[in-house]
């Protein structure tokens, strides 16, 4: 009898979080509507409905602050009431964050759109998406249903940049514009907290299906090596910094006038017991084009040359380290084996002296 009671009020417990995620979906769907319709009412009406949020917040906790005190659950039961009080932080602070969509609404009804609404939106259903997934597999205690949550959140990182750098593009080169274009940039910035919150969700279901803590691990550094042609030098510094790295960074290489594999370099990484031969040549202007984020942006050509690669958008640092260009090494072919060779061991000894101390 006691068993049965105790599931049923896990049940309730249940629904109460359904219902405070249905909230902050539409909480999501009705600000952004408001935002695209300019309608001042259904603005007032998400930011009037926040203090129902909280209350339910309070109620949740309440109950599961009880259902620890007197029934003392373990294993599953006590991982499913524990993330239910963490979940019903981030639904909360989700509400506040339409909450605050909607206010930036009410000050840009007062003046003209400054842009149509594109990108916007689409990062608004990222996050209503993110919202669902990780409240589903909750329901059904199933992290199956996370798959792609992790492409979703990246593309809502994408999404904002490219919604930040527009907009930000716009103030350089018409400061008026500037009191339109600041709440939209919030809102941006807004809807990617939003996604984080969603993340921060999946990441407790797991922790409640599998018992596994995902939270906090160090994502790797991504560097991106950039040379002439990205022939040779940024070749070699991708392969071995993802040798050296070991899954603690995500290496990339790119050059400013693409151009074919040399076939020394080839030779000289397979003596290493590493394979590039299949390896294709990249621009650098068209990865700086598609908004990917770098931590560390290398440039392993001469410094000239190295002037010329693109600020990429937050980017610690752009780093620059010379090292000899195999394409222009004359002599027979011993010869420019032999100075290859020199140049792969310098960018490996460079590299195996500063990845650990970025990776610490």
């Amino acid at each position: 009898m006691n068993e049965r009671i105790f599931d049923a009020e896990l049940a309730e417990l249940n629904e109460l979080i359904l219902k405070m995620g249905g909230m902050a979906e539409r909480g999501i769907a009705e600000s952004i509507r408001a935002l695209k319709e300019r309608d001042e009412t259904l603005a007032r009406r998400v930011i009037s409905k926040d203090k129902e949020t909280d209350c339910l917040e309070n109620e949740i906790d309440e109950k599961c602050i009880e259902l620890l005190a007197t029934k003392q659950p373990v294993a599953s039961d006590l991982r499913f009431i524990t993330t239910a009080m963490k979940i019903t932080t981030d639904l909360e602070r989700i509400g506040d964050l339409a909450v605050d969509i909607s206010q930036k609404n009410l000050e840009l009804i007062k003046m003209p759109l400054l842009k149509p609404l594109i990108d916007t939106p689409k990062l608004a259903d990222i996050a209503q998406r993110m919202i669902s997934m990780s409240l589903d597999s909750f329901v059904k205690r199933d992290v199956s249903g996370l798959s792609g949550i992790n492409e979703l959140e990246k593309e809502a990182d994408r999404l904002r940049d490219l919604i930040c750098d527009e907009l930000t593009e716009m103030i350089e080169k018409d400061s008026k514009v500037t009191l339109r274009a600041i709440p939209l940039l919030l809102i941006a910035r807004y809807l990617e907290r939003i996604c984080d919150h969603a993340m921060n969700i999946a990441e407790d279901v797991v922790y409640m299906v599998e018992a596994k803590i995902i939270r906090h691990k160090c994502p790797p550094v991504k560097v991106l090596f950039v040379c002439i042609h990205n022939s040779a030098r940024s070749q070699m510094a991708e392969a071995f910094a993802d040798l050296l790295g070991k899954g603690r960074i995500s290496a990339e290489s790119a050059g400013f006038e693409p151009g074919k594999l040399n076939p020394y370099v080839v030779r000289a990484m397979a003596e290493k017991n590493i394979d590039i031969s299949k390896n294709t040549t990249k621009s650098v202007f068209d990865i700086y084009k598609s908004g990917r984020k770098f931590d560390h942006v290398i440039t392993v050509c001469d410094e000239a040359s190295g002037q010329r690669c693109p600020i990429f958008p937050g980017a610690q640092k752009q780093i620059h380290w010379g090292f000899d260009d195999p394409s222009g090494f004359g002599g027979n072919d011993d010869e420019i084996m032999e100075r290859t060779r020199m140049v792969r061991d310098a960018i490996y000894n460079k590299l195996a002296e500063w990845i650990p101390a970025i990776t610490k």
